[in-house]
């Protein structure tokens, strides 16, 4: 149902900077910490998935509220690691992300929850905003991709 884009993203990024140079913050270790923060995502996507696919909307409200505050401390998370020897590309594309996917969970699913939990009749609806929340997770994802790509390209030396 959701796809799962930063995976991806996760372990070719852990991958590839494994034996980036030093400077003033370490450029594998920088990039580590952000993805260990996306990464923490993947249970409540999965988590979600669950509920959702199962019909359990009780869980899917829990599920999607307690995504809602880790998103906020993720958020804190990224931002607090502060940029990269003044370079603050990758995190802001990362911050956006997470951004993006609170978005999701505070206004899409939401919807979506209260559409099946209540057997509301409204295809059109359903479908849109399944594919609204399938199209920011890929938005989110192709965008820290991009900037994960220009971050190794700058640093990987």
């Amino acid at each position: 149902m959701i796809r799962k884009s930063f995976a991806c993203l996760a372990v070719l990024g852990a991958l590839t900077l494994g034996s980036c140079g030093s400077s003033s913050k370490n450029a594998a270790e920088y990039n580590n910490s952000i993805i260990t923060v996306i990464n923490e995502n993947e249970s409540h996507i999965a988590n979600m998935n669950s509920a959702m696919t199962s019909a359990d909307y009780a869980k899917a409200e829990t599920v999607r509220a307690e995504w809602e505050k880790a998103l906020n401390a993720d958020i804190k998370k990224v931002e607090d690691l502060g940029d990269f020897n003044g370079d603050a590309e990758f995190q802001t594309a990362v911050v956006d992300g997470l951004k993006g996917y609170q978005k999701i969970v505070t206004e899409a699913y939401p919807k979506l929850i209260e559409i099946r939990k209540n057997n509301v009749e409204d295809p059109a609806t359903e479908t849109k905003l399944l594919d609204d929340i399938n199209k920011a997770f890929e938005d989110a994802a192709n965008n820290v991709n991009k900037a994960s790509d220009a971050f190794e390209a700058k640093y990987n030396k």
